[in-house]
C-alpha cells in the first residue's frame, strides 16, 4: 500500500463479480427505459435508478460506488457508508478523491484519474491496493476494483472497495511470529506427521552445520549420532505418538561429523479438528556444558587417583551429611574401612564439644576447616578438611564433596608453639630480646608488632641490634644516658626520633630492661618500642588549634557595645577548636553596624576565610563613614572581593548585615542567604521575622542584594543568629528551632543583652544535654534605647 504501482487486473474475483453484477443491473435498467421510450412512457430518472440499485446493493457488505465521467460520486451503498463513514446524501456529488486522496498525488500513477476524467483509456476490471480516507480522517487500506458501464447516454464507472485492515493485521502478525521464530537463539525444526522436515530456522542451520535445502524433505534421524540409549528413543516415540510433549537431552552429529548435545522439546501441532499435522522440535545447545561435565569427571577421577597415592581421605556426602563414598585413606587416618564409613553421618565421627557449630560451618563451602574425630581405637585425630556443595539445576544441593588430611602431629606442635608465643605476639607494642653475652647485642627474638612498626621483616631484625633504627635526628645525649643506665643494670625509658626501613622517621617511646641470671649476670635485654608519632602529632595539632582558636576569638568583640542609642552584645561557641561563625558590631559615625555570618566548614580554612571577611567588612564600612555604601551595596562589594577565594576553596558565606541610624531610628538591612533576623517589639508578645532577597557570598559574581528598612523604637530587641542555634539537636534528634529561640527571647526580654545571649546559650546547651553540637553557635542581641534626634 502506498507504493508506486499501476492498476493491474483485479486480484479479487469477488470485486470482478460485483462489477459484472452492477453492469448487468445497469443493463436491465437501460432496457426498461428503452421499452418505456418505445411505448412513449417517461424513462426512470437517475433518482429512481439509484433507488433501484440501493434495493439491490445495500445488502452487499463491500462498498459499491458509482462515479460519473467527471469523477463525481453518484451512487453510494450502505456498505460504502460503513466503510468510509459518510452518509450517501452528503457524499453524492463529491469527487472520488475525497475518499482516496492518494489518487490525486503525483507520486501515484495517474492513468485511473485520466480514465475517470476523460475516458481516454478503456480499462475494465482494474484493481489495486490503495490507501483510502474515512470521514474522521483515519486512513485505511482497501482493495479497489474498477469497471465501467452506461446509464442511458451517460458513461459511468463502478468502484468496489473491500476493507483490507483485518487481512493486513493478520499478515503482519504472521510476519512477526515468523521473524521471531527465525531469529530465535534456539534451534527450531518443524516436521510433518510422517517425520519429514518442512522448516528449520537459522539457529538450527548453524547448530547442525547443514544448509536448509539439505535438511528439507529429510527425516531428523539423519542427525542421530548413534550413542543414545535405545530406551530413550522408545520413550520419545511413545510420547509423540500418544500426542504428548517430550523433553530430554539428545546427542546428534553435525554435517562435519562432530558431536553436539541439545536439550530438546518436541511438541505435536494440531489442526482445528484436533488432529496432529506437524511436530515442533526446539533445541537448546548444551554442548559446552556437556564437554565441561566430561572434563570435570575426568579431572575428578585424576584427582582421586593422586589423592589415593598421597594418603588424603576423599569423601562424598548426601545433603543430609551421610557418606555415600569414602576412599581407602580413611583406614589409615581413622581406622575404619570405607564400607564402615558409608551410610554414617559425619557428626557420628566427630568428638567436638560443640557439634552444632560444626554443623553450621558445613552449611556453605569451606576450606582448611579443622575437624576433631575419634579414631576407631579411641584416641583423638585432627584433620584439615575442605568441602564444597554440588548444586542441581534448580539450585538445590545434590551432594557434598571434600577431602581431609591428618594434621594431628602438626597441630600438637603448633599448639605448643602458639602457647609459648601467644603473649608476645598479641602485644601491640614492639618487643625485641637481644643477647647481652654476644658482642653487638644481637636480637634473638622480635615480635610481629615490631616488624609492623619499623617496616623491617623478622629476618632483617634477627641477628642485628635495634641500633639500625637510629638516624640523623636521633638525640645522642639521650643515647648516652641510656647506655650509662644499662651499664648499671637499670631500666631506662625515653622518647627518641627513630627511623623505619626506607628512612621514614617516627617518634619511638623506648623502654629497655636488663635480665639477669641466677648469679646476677646480665644475659639479655628486653626492649619495648611504641610508635607515638600520631599521638605527638595530635598533641601538636591540638596546641596549634588552641592558638588558632585564641586568635579567632580575639577578633570578635570582647565587650558589650554601650551607646546612647543602643546596647549590643554577642557570643560565639565553635563546635570544634576553630570554626566559621562570625559576628561583629561597631559604631560608625551616627550608625551602629551589626553583622553575623557563617562560613561553610568547621576547620582552620573556615577560620581564615572568616578573618578575611572581617577585614574586608571593616574596610568597606569604615572607609566611607556615614556616606559609605548601604548594606545591600556592602554585600555586593564583599561578594566581588571574596568571590575568587571562595570559589577556589569551594566555600561560601551567609551573612545578615544591619545599619541602625541612631538619628532617624531606622534599621537598614540586607541578607546574603542567612537566617532571618528576629525583631521583638517592646510591647509585642511575638517575634517578627526580618528578611531580604540575596544569594550567599561566593555563589556567582555581580549579584544584587535587596535592601529593606524598618523603624525601631525604644525597648525593641533585634536578634541575629547562625544555624548552630536553631539546628542544635538533642539525643532524640529534635531541633532547638525558631520557636524555642523566640520563646527564650520573650522569657528573658528584660535582661541586658550580655545576660540575654548567655541565657539563650545556656538553654541551647541544656536542650542538647550530652549530645554534642554539630555546628558553631553564634548569637548577637541589640536592645534599642531610642533614636537620638
Amino acid at each position: 500500500m502506498g507504493q508506486k504501482s499501476r492498476f493491474a487486473p483485479a486480484k479479487s474475483a469477488k470485486g470482478l463479480a460485483m462489477i459484472t453484477v452492477f453492469a448487468l443491473c445497469a443493463g436491465v435498467v437501460e432496457m426498461m427505459n428503452l421499452r418505456k421510450r418505445r411505448r412513449g412512457s417517461r424513462p426512470q430518472s437517475l433518482t429512481q435508478i439509484r433507488k433501484t440499485l440501493h434495493g439491490i446493493f445495500d445488502a452487499v457488505p463491500d462498498g459499491v460506488i458509482l462515479i460519473d465521467e467527471t469523477g463525481a460520486i453518484q451512487f453510494f451503498n450502505s456498505g460504502a457508508e460503513k466503510l468510509f463513514g459518510y452518509r450517501r446524501d452528503e457524499i453524492r456529488g463529491e469527487k472520488i478523491t475525497i475518499l482516496m486522496p492518494s489518487l490525486d498525488q503525483d507520486v501515484y500513477d495517474r492513468s485511473f484519474l485520466n480514465y475517470l476524467q476523460a475516458g481516454i483509456k478503456k480499462i475494465t476490471g482494474v484493481g489495486r491496493e490503495v490507501n483510502a480516507q474515512r470521514k474522521d480522517g483515519c486512513v485505511l487500506p482497501i482493495f479497489l476494483s474498477i469497471g465501467d458501464t452506461r446509464l442511458g447516454e451517460r458513461r459511468m464507472f463502478v468502484g468496489i472497495a473491500q476493507d483490507l485492515t483485518s487481512r493486513i493485521r493478520a499478515e503482519q502478525k504472521v510476519l512477526t511470529l515468523s521473524s521471531a521464530i527465525d531469529q530465535s537463539p534456539n534451534a527450531v525444526l518443524i516436521a510433518n506427521k510422517d517425520g519429514v522436515i518442512e522448516y528449520v530456522n537459522g539457529s538450527f542451520v548453524r547448530l547442525s552445520g547443514y544448509d536448509a535445502n539439505e535438511l528439507m524433505g529429510q527425516n531428523p534421524r539423519m542427525l542421530q549420532a548413534g550413542h543414545a540409549d535405545r530406551d530413550q528413543y522408545r520413550r520419545l516415540w511413545r510420547a509423540i505418538l500418544e500426542g504428548r510433549e517430550w523433553r530430554g537431552e539428545i546427542e546428534d552429529r553435525r554435517k562435519d561429523g562432530t558431536r553436539y548435545w541439545a536439550r530438546q522439546t518436541i511438541t505435536p501441532l494440531r489442526d482445528a479438528l484436533g488432529e496432529i499435522t506437524h511436530y515442533l522440535a526446539i533445541q537448546e545447545d548444551i554442548t559446552a556444558l556437556k564437554l565441561e561435565q566430561e572434563a570435570l569427571a575426568e579431572s575428578e577421577e585424576r584427582f582421586r587417583n593422586i589423592a589415593e597415592m598421597t594418603g588424603e581421605w576423599l569423601w562424598e556426602q548426601n545433603p543430609e551429611g551421610r557418606y555415600t563414598y569414602s576412599s581407602v585413606a580413611v583406614t589409615k587416618i581413622l581406622g575404619f574401612s570405607p564400607e564402615e564409613i558409608v551410610g554414617k553421618c559425619y557428626l557420628e565421627l566427630q568428638c567436638s564439644d560443640d557439634l552444632s557449630s560444626v554443623a553450621s560451618n558445613l552449611s556453605r563451602p569451606y576450606l582448611n576447616l579443622v575437624n576433631q574425630y575419634r579414631h576407631k581405637n579411641g584416641h583423638i585425630v585432627f584433620t584439615e578438611s575442605s568441602g564444597m556443595p554440588l548444586f542441581g539445576e534448580s539450585g538445590e544441593i545434590l551432594r557434598w564433596r571434600g577431602v581431609d588430611h591428618d594434621i594431628t602431629e602438626r597441630k600438637a606442635f603448633e599448639d605448643a608453639l602458639r602457647l609459648r608465643n601467644r603473649a608476645m605476639e598479641s602485644l601491640h607494642v614492639g618487643v625485641a630480646i637481644c643477647d647481652a653475652r654476644v658482642p653487638g647485642l644481637p636480637n634473638i627474638y622480635v615480635n610481629p608488632a615490631l616488624c609492623r612498626i619499623t617496616g623491617y621483616s623478622t629476618e632483617e631484625l634477627i641477628g642485628k641490634n635495634t641500633r639500625i633504627l637510629r638516624g640523623p635526628e636521633t638525640d645522642l645525649a639521650t643515647l648516652e644516658r641510656m647506655t650509662e643506665a644499662l651499664e648499671h643494670g637499670q631500666d631506662y625509658e625515653a622518647t627518641l626520633r627513630s627511623y623505619r626501613e626506607g628512612g621514614a622517621p617516627f617518634w619511638n617511646e623506648l623502654s629497655i630492661a636488663p635480665v639477669a641470671d641466677e648469679s646476677g649476670d646480665i644475659t639479655h635485654y628486653v626492649e619495648s618500642h611504641t610508635d607515638v608519632t600520631e599521638r605527638r602529632k595530635a598533641d601538636e595539632n591540638r596546641r596549634q588549634l588552641e592558638i588558632a582558636k585564641h586568635i579567632q576569638l580575639s577578633l570578635l568583640p570582647r565587650t558589650t557595645l554601650r551607646l546612647a542609642a543602643a546596647e549590643v552584645a554577642g557570643v560565639c561557641l565553635p563546635a570544634s577548636h576553630v570554626g566559621g561563625d562570625y559576628f561583629d558590631f561597631f559604631e560608625n559615625a551616627k550608625t551602629i553596624d551589626v553583622v553575623i555570618a557563617d562560613v561553610s566548614g568547621h576547620n582552620v580554612g573556615a577560620a581564615l576565610l572568616m578573618t578575611e571577611l572581617r577585614s574586608a567588612l571593616h574596610l568597606e564600612t569604615r572607609l566611607y563613614g556615614t556616606s559609605g555604601p548601604a548594606p545591600g551595596n556592602i554585600l555586593h562589594q564583599l561578594n566581588e572581593v571574596l568571590y575568587d577565594d571562595l570559589n577556589k576553596t569551594e566555600s561560601f558565606i551567609t551573612m545578615f548585615l544591619t545599619k541602625y541610624d541612631s538619628g532617624t531610628g531606622l534599621l537598614h538591612y540586607a541578607n546574603a542567604g542567612h537566617n532571618k533576623a528576629l525583631l521583638l517589639r517592646a510591647s509585642a508578645n511575638r517575634c517578627l521575622s526580618l528578611d531580604a532577597n540575596g544569594l550567599v557570598l561566593g555563589a556567582m559574581r555581580n549579584v544584587t542584594f535587596e535592601e529593606k528598612s524598618i523603624q525601631l523604637f525604644a525597648g525593641d530587641l533585634l536578634a541575629l543568629y547562625t544555624d548552630g542555634v536553631i539546628e542544635a539537636r538533642n539525643a532524640k534528634q529534635e531541633f532547638f528551632g525558631i520557636d524555642r529561640l523566640s520563646s527564650s527571647l520573650l522569657a528573658h526580654r528584660a535582661s541586658p543583652p550580655e545576660d540575654l545571649v548567655t541565657r539563650i546559650l545556656a538553654e541551647v546547651r541544656a536542650f542538647c544535654a550530652d549530645y554534642p553540637l554539630d555546628d558553631d553557635v553564634a548569637i548577637v542581641i541589640m536592645r534599642v534605647k531610642g533614636p537620638c534626634f
